[in-house]
């Protein structure tokens, strides 16, 4: 479904990270039969498109904007642009790493954690591997997290899997 948005803020002193575009009622309300846990593709002015949830706030509901994505497609508060929305059919509601993949592939014990842990945190993990851009680090970043399950038998702790991954890189550098 396509619609034209308005880039928005919530207030004044808003922090970049509260930029959204708001979701017209009738749109939201056609897509949310469509979609199981509110995740959806977007795509935004015809050339970036991104996995993202409908969230909601107050009487409606909204896409988050992040830093990144406000700057690489150059928008301004309160302009326009051009939206278009689909179900979210992937696996995790995102796209998920060759590398990182490849680790829960070859670690079930570690995969079977991984995969009982809710969706929102398996998504956190994906993120946290995705925005590495060098595939050797992806792959390591993939095995301390995987690492970090099996330790605390499936319990995520992001204060202790930060340690690992220092403790990791503080290895690497022996």
């Amino acid at each position: 479904m396509k619609f034209t948005g308005i880039v928005k803020t919530f207030g004044e002193n808003s922090l970049m990270w509260e930029t959204h575009i708001p979701i017209p009622d009738t749109i939201y309300i056609k897509m949310v039969l469509l979609v199981k846990d509110k995740r959806i593709i977007c795509t935004l002015n015809n050339s970036i498109t991104i996995h993202c949830a409908m969230i909601p706030k107050g009487t409606f509901h909204y896409i988050l904007l992040n830093k990144e994505l406000f700057k690489k497609l150059k928008l301004q508060l309160n302009t326009e642009i051009q939206v278009e929305i689909v179900e979210d059919k992937s696996k995790y509601g995102m796209s998920i790493s060759e590398e990182f993949e490849e680790v829960l592939f070859s670690d079930p014990q570690g995969s079977l954690f991984f995969h009982k842990l809710t969706p929102g945190k398996q998504r956190t993990l994906i993120h946290l591997v995705n925005k590495v851009k060098n595939s050797q680090s992806r792959i390591e970043k993939s095995f301390v997290i995987v690492d970090h399950l099996k330790k605390g038998k499936g319990i995520l702790d992001y204060k202790l899997l930060d340690e690992d991954f220092k403790n990791f890189k503080k290895q690497q550098k022996l």
